[in-house]
């Protein structure tokens, strides 16, 4: 807090409920100071992403109020948080991928009101590129950027927005280490200038390297705000889990020892595919994962992983190349084909490929287990929808609330839980932790590696994240301008050598 006594904006008694008899947030009252990083830290279903979209105009409270420089103000759209100095970074940079950057920067000026010349916003955008550092061509389309240049975009735009007030919602999660480092450099010298940063992050290691305080939310209750100097690791996972637990090192017997592996289940076979703009995003790959194996590819986002994913699970066409399940070709087949032969699938972005919103967890878990059979049996589906909520500690009422109605994690313990339920033969994972809790990507990593152990299951795990990925998996590949190096044995493989083909 530095020299400041005074907040910069303050929350007091906030409430807000969801239909269904959802309590995202229960009377949560918290100040942020000037010059201050602030981690806001919790389990999955906690309430951060609500008092987020709280402060930037998104939800409206149910009560409650929020104060800035000490006088209550009301933020009912994003425009108002704008106009008081708050912006919005998140995981998923919020731009048009056929605009360029410039363009995307000058649309939100101008959608907040704010207009400008384009020759002075030029010379603001080379004043501040300037001063950070920041090397990104804002005359490139946004698809031909990195992740990390686009959020560099991100921030430029905050900037030129005049914000006094950052929330960053997750967006460091998926920086490579260069990136984040750049990322680091601007939040001290935002904060240097009497800023300040709201950062939600479920890495607490990250909270503890960059916040000045951290405050903990579990089940929509703030239990405490802790200084970095009296905050341990396990202190926090004892306020967010109510149990301590050591997930960083919880999986390192299972590394690198595959069980019984049998025969091929998916073959990939010299494939070409296609990016959303034409490109070839997927160069020549082969590979294979055999019955009982867990076989990881990792790689910066952005290098062909996801394309990989969706043809493989048919849902992009494939220039050239072959696709194998079980021996049986479904190059180009569509999705029900590999789903019907047992193929669970666990995408990265559940709204788009996972869930239907409008049903219920139930009805959402009868949609896959039916998929098989002729007669479904909707006391088994209960069952082992109920199940699936245990497991995996889903805030929810019931099983008959509606998926829309979930936290962004507790809608992606519904899809992991039926997917683990539903696949037989094999399970195709894309980032199966992203927006996960510590305890719950702990838990789901121990399930997918159990399934591949006891069922025989064999499992393509694909994740930008190089140390989960050479924690569950017996073999590693790394996927770079959609190239596949490897494979590498993750028992005897440096992360350093893995970390130099991530950025050729």
């Amino acid at each position: 807090m530095g020299a400041y006594s005074s907040p910069i904006i303050s929350v007091r008694n906030i409430s807000k409920s969801f239909p269904g008899g959802i309590k995202a947030l229960y009377k949560v009252s918290l100040d942020v100071y000037p010059g201050e990083v602030l981690a806001l830290l919790g389990e999955n279903g906690s309430g951060k992403s609500t008092l987020i979209k709280i402060l930037y105009g998104m939800y409206v409270p149910d009560e409650g109020k929020i104060l800035i420089n000490g006088r209550e103000v009301k933020i009912s759209a994003p425009r108002d948080a704008i106009k008081h100095g708050i912006v919005l970074i998140s995981q998923i940079p919020q731009l048009i991928d056929n605009f360029t950057g410039a363009e995307n920067i000058l649309l939100s000026l101008r959608e907040a009101g704010s207009f400008t010349t384009r020759k002075a916003f030029l010379e603001r955008v080379k004043k501040i590129t300037s001063e950070l550092g920041i090397g990104v061509d804002l005359d490139l389309k946004v698809h031909t950027l990195t992740y990390t240049q686009r959020q560099l975009v991100e921030v430029i735009k905050a900037i030129l927005l005049d914000a006094r007030v950052l929330l960053v919602d997750e967006a460091l999660t998926y920086l490579p280490e260069s990136g984040r480092k750049e990322f680091y450099k601007f939040m001290l010298d935002f904060k240097s200038k009497g800023n300040s940063i709201i950062l939600v992050t479920h890495k607490i290691s990250e909270a503890l390297e960059v916040a000045d305080r951290l405050a903990i939310l579990r089940r929509g209750v703030l239990v405490d705000v802790l200084s970095r100097n009296d905050a341990t690791p396990e202190k926090v996972r004892l306020l967010m889990f109510g149990v301590g637990v050591n997930s960083a090192h919880s999986m390192v017997e299972e590394r690198g020892e595959p069980a019984h592996s049998g025969k091929e289940v998916i073959t990939v076979k010299e494939l070409v595919v296609s990016g959303d703009y034409g490109e070839e995003s997927v160069r020549g790959v082969t590979f294979n994962v055999r019955a009982g194996e867990v076989i990881g590819i990792t790689g910066l986002t952005g290098n062909g992983q996801r394309e990989l994913v969706e043809s493989i699970m048919g849902l992009r066409k494939v220039l050239r190349g072959k696709i194998y399940i079980d021996g049986f070709d479904v190059t180009n087949k569509g999705s029900s084909t590999a789903r019907s032969m047992g193929v669970g699938f666990i995408p990265d972005t559940p709204l788009r490929y996972g869930v239907a919103l409008d049903m219920s967890i139930l009805e959402n878990t009868a949609l896959v287990l039916s998929r098989n059979t002729l007669l479904l049996d909707l006391n088994a589906v209960k069952k082992t929808t109920l199940k699936i909520i245990n497991d995996y500690n889903i805030a929810t009422k019931n099983d008959e609330v509606p998926v829309k109605l979930l936290s962004g994690g507790n809608l992606m313990k519904v899809v992991i839980g039926r997917e683990l339920e539903y696949a037989k033969k094999a399970l195709v994972a894309y980032n199966p932790t992203r927006n996960l809790d510590e305890y719950t990507s702990s838990v789901v990593r121990k399930q997918i590696v159990r399934k591949a152990r006891e069922e025989g299951l064999a499992v393509l795990y694909v994740s930008e994240d190089l140390d989960e990925v050479m924690q569950v998996s017996s073999t590693v590949y790394v996927m770079s301008s959609g190239i596949l190096h490897g494979p590498f044995e993750t028992r005897t493989v440096e992360k350093s050598v893995l970390e130099k083909f991530m950025v050729m």
